[in-house]
Order: structure tokens, then sequence, then C-alpha cells
């Protein structure tokens, strides 16, 4: 009977002892829901989704799974200190434990908005990327969608950090009246990453180039043009990785205004070029020669059929037979491959034919004296 008395008696920082075993049954308890949670409603949902054609269920339910498990015990946790019964005596122990589980609700919410943004970010990109012919707000989306996607993350952000400001006492009135008045010198100060934002929205608009792009800017660096592959448009820059690997990094407002060759968007790659063989080539074998050219190109399966060769100029050294012809294909790669080819087997065809190719020379005459000038016989 003491004992009980004891029990009932016991008192630790207010809390008598059938509190406290409430509050650790309420632990056992968010446990037990826990696994339900993980091992059973979540499994359920994956089996569903599991059987749909689309991968966007699978997704967002890989994405939902662990902010919803985390937010269930931050809340869980919350109402069984509730339930117990804590109040404010000597510390805060209430409004401190109200305002961490806020703040924490407003971070595991910012992290499920986060992780659901980037699942339709990989669902537009793979959508978009399966349609051959898009529609032109289609197109808009794809190509804004990489800078609205950050946009709303920091919006998010900024939101959330509101939010745990004004739940720990802070006036949110005078923080946004704060921004605005510091926002107009902030605005002189950032003028040019301003223009560098509007800039990315007007690259984007006018569709100039995207990532994976090969383009060549006229912009000089170290002496040259930048040239290289378009690894990154981000709100204030664009990354361009040059081909000798370095990483160049241009202001969007300068990429508005600078003049581009997007390199991968031709349709077709051109050919242009004279092959030059000698002056004592007979008349019947440039005709054999300008032929020869024309038969290699239309044999070839990856040429386009337009093509124009002729014999075109008479050069200081040479007859000139102008090859101007396209590939079927935009490849750097491959479109170098097919000149080898074209160029080998008209090497080889006018070998075969006793054509010989020019190369530079020059010719001296000289006229032999039939007589001993006069003025020289005098003189000696």
């Amino acid at each position: 009977m003491e004992t009980l008395e004891l029990l009932k008696n016991y008192n630790f920082f207010g809390l008598s002892l059938p509190q406290i075993l409430i509050f650790i049954g309420m632990i056992f308890l968010i446990l037990f829901v826990d696994k339900f949670l993980s091992l059973i409603l979540f499994k359920f949902f994956r089996q569903k989704a599991e059987k749909t054609t689309t991968e966007l269920d699978d997704n967002i339910i890989e994405a939902v799974e662990k902010p919803v498990i985390w937010l269930f015990y931050v809340v869980s946790i919350y109402v069984a200190l509730l339930i117990l019964g804590i109040q404010d005596s000597t510390l805060p122990i209430k409004t401190a434990s109200k305002a961490i589980t806020e703040t924490l609700v407003a971070m595991l919410l910012t992290w499920l908005a986060f992780r659901l943004v980037d699942v339709f970010d990989v669902f537009l990109a793979k959508h978009l990327n399966r349609e051959k012919e898009r529609k032109r707000s289609e197109l808009l989306i794809f190509y804004f969608f990489p800078l609205m996607k950050r946009a709303l993350k920091v919006a998010i952000a900024f939101i959330a950090i509101i939010i745990v400001i004004q739940n720990w006492g802070y006036s949110v009135t005078s923080l946004v009246a704060g921004f605005g008045i510091t926002g107009l010198a902030v605005g002189f100060a950032a003028k040019e990453s301003i223009a560098n934002v509007f800039g990315s929205i007007f690259v984007v608009a006018d569709h100039v180039y995207k990532p994976g792009d090969w383009i060549i800017v006229d912009k000089s660096v170290a002496g040259g043009n930048v040239e290289g592959i378009v690894e990154d448009i981000s709100l204030r820059s664009t990354r361009i990785r040059a081909f000798d690997n370095t990483l160049i990094i241009i202001p969007n407002n300068e990429m508005a205004n600078a003049t581009i060759k997007n390199v991968s968007a031709h349709k077709k790659r051109r050919i242009y070029e004279f092959i030059e063989i000698t002056y004592d080539t007979p008349p019947e074998k440039v005709e054999l020669a300008v032929d020869i050219c024309r038969q290699i190109v239309r044999r070839h399966p990856e040429m386009e059929e337009y093509q124009q060769i002729h014999f075109n100029q008479f050069g200081s050294h040479s007859l000139k037979i102008m090859l101007y012809i396209f590939t079927n294909t935009t490849d750097w790669g491959e479109y170098l491959r097919i000149r080898q080819e074209i160029f080998l087997s008209i090497f080889r065809e006018f070998n075969k034919n006793g054509i010989e190719f020019a190369f530079p020379t020059q010719t001296l005459y000289l006229n032999q004296l039939k007589e001993y000038p006069k003025y020289l016989q005098e003189k000696s």
C-alpha cells in the first residue's frame, strides 16, 4: 500500500506517473502506426501504381513517402506532449514545443514540395521528349521549366522562412516592409543580375539554344570566339563546355545581345571544297574528273540529292573543280567520316584514270639571246 501511495504521489517535473505512462504508450503507438504506414499502406499504394502504364504515380509515391512519415512523427509527438499536459511553468516548454513543431512541419512540407517539383520536372521532360511534333506552348514549357523550377523552389523556401519567422514571434509585416525599403537599394545594386534574368527569358523564349547544343558565340575569349556545348542555362548565366574541356560562363544579358551560331540546329552539313588538277590535263579528262566526282557523291548513301559539281575556275596554278554538296547528318563525327570517304574515293579514281592533282608551282620562261647586243660589244 505504501508503495502504491508513493507511485501515485510520484512527481517528475510536475508530471505524475500516469501521465508519464500515457506518454510512453503514445510513443509505442506512434512506432506501430509508422510501421503500418511504411510496410502496409505505402506498400499497397506502390503495388497499385506498378499496375499502371505511367511512371508518374510511382514517382509521386516515392517522393511523398519519407516526408509524410516524418510529418507523422513530428505531429504525433506534439500531440503526445499535449496529452501529457505540459505547461509553461518555470520554463516555456509548451510554447517552445509548439514553435519547434511548427518549424519542423514547415521544413518537412518544404521538403515535400521540392520532391514533388522534381518529380513533375522529370515527368515533363520525358513526356515532351517523346513528342516529335510539339506545339509552341509545349516548347515554351519545355525550355522554361528548368528556370521555373528554380524560381518555384526559391518561392517555396521563402514562404517557409516567413512562416518559421512568424511562428517564433517576429513581425512579418515589419520584415516585409524592411525588404521593401532595402529592395530599391538592392535593385540598383543588382541591376546586372536582373538584366541577366530577363536575358535568360529572352534566350529561352526565342529558342536560341538549349542544353546539349553546339554553339558559336561572337564573344572573344583568349583571342577567339566562344565555341562549345551548352551545359546549363541558369537564371544568371549560360555555362558552355569548350572543346578543350574548359568551362566558360557567360551572363545571359550578354548572350541575349550576342550573335550566336547554333551548329546543332543545322538540318544538314555542307562540304564546300575545290579539287585542283594540273593545267596540262586535257579537256576530256577534265570532263571525266567532274563526272567521277558526281558519280561518287550520287552513290554515297549518306549524301543529299542536291549537289553542284562543276569545273569552276582557272586558278593561278591549277584547274579548279568545285564541290558544293551536303551530307544528310549534322553530327560532327559522322560528317567528318563521310567527308573522308568522299575524298578518298575521288583520290583513288583520279589515280586509276591518270588525273594528276595540282600543287602550287611557278613556271619561268627565258628567251635565248640570238645576237650579242651592240652596246655590250662596244663596251667590250
